[in-house]
Order: C-alpha cells, then sequence, then structure tokens
C-alpha cells in the first residue's frame, strides 16, 4: 500500500483460477483493513531495494494459519463464489485484474 495507490504483487501462476485466487485473498486483506503492525521504516540489511511494505507482505507469507490469513481466503472464497455465480452476467474481473 502507498499513499497514492494500491498494489497487488502475487507469484505467478499458469493457472487463471489460481491467479484469480491469489488476487482476491490480497483484496480481501485491504478489505478487512488487515494492518499487520510491522515497523515500516525500520532498516533492512538483506534487501534494502525492495520498499519496506512490499517486503513485508512478501516476508510475511508463510504464516497461513492466522486469524487474519484465514479471513482473508473466507472472504476471497466467498468472491470467487460470486464471481462464478455470476456466469450469467457480464464480469469485469478479467479486464481488471487480467
Amino acid at each position: 500500500m502507498t499513499p497514492g495507490e494500491d498494489l497487488v504483487l502475487h507469484a505467478h501462476s499458469e493457472s487463471a483460477l489460481h491467479r484469480q485466487q491469489f488476487v482476491l485473498h490480497e483484496l480481501a486483506h485491504m478489505i478487512l483493513g488487515h494492518d499487520f503492525g510491522d515497523d515500516p521504516d525500520a532498516p533492512d540489511f538483506l534487501l534494502p531495494d525492495i520498499p519496506p511494505n512490499t517486503r513485508r507482505r512478501l516476508l510475511r507469507r508463510q504464516d497461513l494459519d492466522t486469524v487474519e490469513e484465514v479471513m482473508a481466503e473466507t472472504l476471497a472464497d466467498r468472491f470467487a463464489a460470486a464471481i462464478r455465480g455470476s456466469a450469467m452476467h457480464h464480469s469485469r474481473y478479467l479486464e481488471i485484474f487480467g
């Protein structure tokens, strides 16, 4: 997250559904207002060229069983079900997220 925009970075996947789940999971974190409270201004000597907020999000991925991760995955699943359920209606997901 930056003052001007929020970016969703995710691992590469050949599966469109897997990519969609990555994006929906990260959007769920944003919608749920998850703030992981790390000190973004702490110096990092190992990865100094990666912005602190990006570094924090990327390195946190091993904590998959926290309340925040379960909540985000649950909301992402509901979004995915809604997208699948709207097959009769035009969805702009692919247009926006590729």
